[in-house]
């Protein structure tokens, strides 16, 4: 029976494996390498200084690579909207540089006002929201070799950047020369950057229409993944934004598991011509509830013995103790909720996952903005914990909450 299993789904279990490999190898370098040796470098208050960064850069070219990526993804399934490269390329472009410009400004408040950071600052966004975008064409042609490739380019170029930061002291070369290698991987090796590049076509107002929602809604997103970096910036320190960083590690690890397999679900469903079935959800959160379970346990258990090879230091250590296990709950409950949310952007849509997230967001910020506040780092810990949770609680009744079907003007006048 098992041997049939993996017979009959002989290439979905390998795009899986090289999907998960993809996110496994990228994720390693940077958790497991890259971060280790910059907080070797620059100690503990610096390092948050740099994670608080990282997170600005992470919002805004998160949000503008992602809403494109999905926007092209779920564009192709609309045979009614023809599209080309140029129209993408473009809008990541525009966005992107808006966003640099607007990012300066957080650079200031953190105290970086030098020409150098700032300049590299705005590299840095632009290149990073090409790489959360350009993986696209991967995906929509099924081609997961070449998407894993894809990220260990991008592995390799941190690691080639981490040297060169060594030598100039400018931690951002780091990701620079990664993100870097991942447009030059696309240019080889893909379409995306080289036909019709520049080339908007008709359709680009609509094109532009149906990134809307998703790029209001994967910022709301991005937003509450990145805001323990601000919100513990700007009520605490950069000591304690190191410390959960730190605490919620390997949390971070399975959350980011996430990236692999929605890119896995969403292009299967595509092509998926059904609709969504209790039995059909029923099984997909059972999947996914026991893939965050056993998540859980592996991390419960390895994270002490992993965080005191990584960052030796006693007060590093000290500090993360009482907050490894909640940090990776949370962490926990945001990887399962995100990836059934990827199912029902498919068969819910863009604008109704909009106001879901817009909600989730209103309830993280009110619950962690005053307990932070109040706490501390440890109030935001807890609270960051029963945020999430109660994202998972809502995401799963909305799946067994069945679509109200349109009823035709024609139908509703029928009887009067």
């Amino acid at each position: 029976m098992i041997g049939n299993i993996f017979k009959n789904n002989k290439k979905k279990i390998a795009d899986l494996l090289m999907s998960i490999c993809a996110t496994a190898v990228f994720n390693m370098v940077i958790q497991f390498a890259i971060y280790p040796l910059l907080e070797g470098g620059m100690g503990s208050e610096q390092f948050g200084i740099a994670l608080s960064v990282l997170s600005v850069v992470a919002i805004l070219s998160g949000t503008v690579g992602s809403a494109a990526n999905y926007s092209r993804m779920v564009t192709t399934t609309k045979k009614d909207i023809a599209y080309t490269n140029g129209d993408y390329n473009l809008i990541v472009l525009t966005l992107s540089l808006m966003c640099a410009i607007g990012g300066v400004f957080y650079l200031r408040y953190v105290g970086i006002s030098s020409a150098l950071p700032t300049l590299l600052f705005v590299f840095l966004i632009i290149l990073s929201s090409l790489r959360y975008y350009c993986d696209a064409e991967y995906k929509i042609r099924g081609d997961f070799l070449r998407y894993m490739l894809f990220y260990i380019a991008v592995s390799l170029g941190y690691i080639i950047g981490i040297f060169i930061y060594s030598f100039t002291d400018q931690w951002m070369f780091t990701f620079i020369i990664g993100e870097a290698f991942s447009v030059l991987f696309v240019l080889i090796w893909g379409t995306t950057f080289r036909k019709n590049a520049l080339i908007p076509s008709k359709n680009f107002s609509l094109v532009c229409g149906s990134m809307g929602f998703l790029l209001l809604s994967t910022l709301i997103d991005n937003l509450t993944l990145n805001a323990d970096r601000l919100l513990l910036m700007l009520f605490v320190s950069g000591d304690a934004v190191s410390i959960y960083y730190i605490a919620s590690l390997l949390g971070k690890v399975i959350a980011m598991l996430s990236v692999p397999l929605n890119s896995l679900i969403i292009s299967y469903l595509i092509k998926y011509k059904g609709t969504l079935t209790k039995k059909l959800w029923g099984i997909a959160s059972a999947a996914a509830l026991a893939l965050g379970a056993a998540g859980f346990a592996v991390c419960a258990v390895i994270s002490p013995f992993i965080l005191g090879i990584l960052y030796p230091d006693p007060h590093i250590q000290s500090s993360i103790s009482p907050y490894i296990t909640p940090a990776i709950l949370g962490q926990v409950f945001y990887f399962v909720s995100g990836i059934l949310l990827v199912i029902l952007l498919r068969f819910r849509g863009e604008r109704k996952q909009f106001f879901f997230n817009a909600a989730y967001a209103l309830e993280f910020f009110i619950i962690v903005i005053i307990s932070t506040a109040a706490h501390g780092l440890r109030g935001f810990v807890y609270s960051s914990l029963a945020a999430n949770a109660i994202r998972f609680v809502a995401v799963m009744i909305w799946g067994f909450i069945p679509p109200q079907r349109k009823i035709s003007k024609k139908r509703r006048y029928i009887g009067r």
